[in-house]
């Protein structure tokens, strides 16, 4: 597992292997969600050490996993950091969509 992966699982509260593919799969699908709004590639990659990156992934992950069961809650705030992210500046190289 990744270091990235590590951080999530342990925000996660998950202590043993078995869902450690699932995690990483979560972190991959949700770095691509963040490229298809727009965010770069450099900026949406698993080895980042952007803070607001790594927040989406996280917020994405406990969604999807119904984190203390308010996946709504997660769903929401993931949304709305994705959207942030995609207006533009540093996260699309200036572009918007």
């Amino acid at each position: 597992m990744t270091d990235f992966g590590e951080k999530i699982k342990k925000s996660l509260r998950i202590k043993h292997s078995s869902l450690d593919d699932e995690i990483e799969s979560n972190i991959e699908i949700c770095l691509l969600l963040l490229r298809g709004v727009g965010i770069s590639e450099e900026k949406a990659c698993a080895d980042t050490q952007d803070m607001l990156i790594f927040k989406a992934c996280e917020l994405y992950c406990k969604w999807q996993f119904n984190f203390d069961n308010q996946a709504e809650r997660f769903e929401k705030a993931f949304e709305g950091l994705r959207d942030f992210l995609s207006l533009g500046g540093e996260y699309t190289n200036g572009s918007t969509k």
